[in-house]
């Protein structure tokens, strides 16, 4: 059924982020009455969940209206007519993702690359790093909330040929250690992050971080020895443009 009112669109909305009607509210400052007016149309939006929303690329055109996409297209986006059709491999899984007849992508969200990791010697992420590119993916692939996704790019060559130098990889942040032997990590050590295959080496207290890459090291962190790790998440996506 289409979208008519400002409630149908507002519910769609939320529906895309994969958040529940209280989620969204406190999210964006109102409350979970204020929401419930707004989508039953008892009460129009009021201008400054409006303008949270457009602080985060929601068409308010769209939303008041109908017109238009859902969100702005930024600055540095092409055209809908002039947009190139690319396809990115998901390498992780072997399938492709590819443009509708008309240029779109079904049920998709936009992830930002937030930044580069090292797939080498751990580096920190830099401050000057533009995040001016973002990739389109099938929310099917995210089972988990939006915001627990982090997108990086591949800075190195230690995980090839398995995953290349400038490779996009999606990582699902987590804390907790369990399940993640022979995972490939995101992690973070003192001198940066870097992503590595995990191995755990419970006898000698160490965490061994493997390159897929035969000329680079293991790299062993040993608790014992006072060495510091924390885990940023898991790979859970690779992709590949062309």
């Amino acid at each position: 059924m289409a979208a008519t009112t400002v409630g149908d669109r507002l519910k769609m909305l939320v529906r895309s982020l994969s958040k529940t009607h209280a989620e969204f509210a406190k999210q964006n400052g109102i409350s979970l009455n204020s929401m419930s007016r707004y989508i039953n149309n008892k009460r129009s939006p009021d201008p400054d969940f409006l303008t949270k929303l457009a602080a985060q690329k929601v068409n308010l055109n769209w939303l008041l209206s109908g017109e238009g996409g859902m969100y702005v297209s930024a600055p540095w986006e092409a055209k809908p007519e002039s947009k190139p059709r690319k396809k990115a491999e998901v390498v992780s899984t072997k399938s492709k993702l590819s443009d509708l007849a008309d240029g779109t992508y079904s049920r998709t969200i936009l992830l930002p690359v937030v930044a580069e990791i090292s797939a080498g010697i751990p580096a920190e992420v830099t401050d000057n790093f533009e995040h001016d590119n973002f990739v389109e993916l099938p929310r099917i692939y995210l089972k988990d909330k939006i915001d627990n996704y982090m997108v990086f790019r591949v800075n190195g060559q230690s995980m090839e040929p398995q995953i290349m130098h400038n490779d996009i990889v999606v990582i699902q942040r987590r804390e907790d250690w369990s399940n993640t032997d022979g995972s490939v990590c995101a992690v973070r050590l003192h001198d940066g992050i870097t992503l590595k295959r995990i191995q755990f080496d419970h006898q000698r207290q160490q965490v061994l971080l493997h390159p897929f890459n035969a000329e680079y090291r293991v790299q062993v962190v040993d608790s014992m020895q006072g060495d510091d790790i924390s885990l940023i998440g898991t790979m859970v996506m690779q992709l590949r443009l062309s």
